[in-house]
């Protein structure tokens, strides 16, 4: 993982989830250092990652969301083309050929139940992102210490709804939590650690 990502997750583990660009002015001017890049118009795209790194924040684009990218063979190129170093996709194909380009990745897994935990894991072991986006975030404490341990560092997404889901996230090995409630954004990290 991207050094910097990682020391940025450290300091203030709260992804914000930025969907569309209604949000961006708050999260620019929020503690958050890190967002995810979610349902961006394709002409929109380059404006918007220009804006965060001016801002010196770190963004991470979800490429399934992108209409025009989500599906062609070329848009992880045309995010590294952009300045985008960084992706989330719940796509193997999409991980893998990211990682080839050496961008930083996470992969979106979603855990329903146990059946389709086993699934999930051996989808992470062909893809090797740096990041495993787990959702929803509740999941993560009926997962065994055994398979986190063994799993790339998690954000866990999904019913994170205020400080004690951060803090059980983290509790239970996250190394970061993403959300879309902007009230979570500015909270202070030793409010959030356990």
């Amino acid at each position: 993982m991207d050094h910097s990502l990682g020391a940025r997750l450290t300091k203030h583990p709260v992804i914000a989830t930025l969907y569309g660009v209604e949000q961006i002015e708050i999260f620019v001017a929020s503690e958050a250092e890190v967002s995810i890049v979610a349902n961006v118009e394709l002409r929109k795209l380059k404006a918007v990652i220009a804006t965060l790194t001016k801002a010196g924040k770190y963004a991470i684009v979800n490429i399934d969301s992108s209409e025009g990218l989500s599906q062609d063979r070329g848009g992880v190129e045309y995010l590294a083309d952009i300045g985008v170093s960084s992706l989330v996709s719940t796509r193997v194909a999409t991980i893998q050929r990211a990682n080839r380009a050496a961008m930083v990745t996470m992969q979106k897994v979603f855990v329903t139940d146990r059946s389709t935990w086993p699934r999930s894991v051996k989808a992470l072991e062909q893809s090797d992102p740096n990041l495993v986006q787990l959702m929803p975030a509740p999941m993560l404490m009926h997962i065994c210490e055994a398979d986190r341990k063994a799993l790339p560092p998690i954000v866990a997404s999904g019913f994170v709804c205020n400080p004690e889901d951060i803090r059980s996230a983290i509790a239970h090995g996250a190394l970061a939590i993403s959300t879309s409630d902007s009230g979570l954004w500015n909270l202070p990290a030793k409010a959030i650690r356990p």
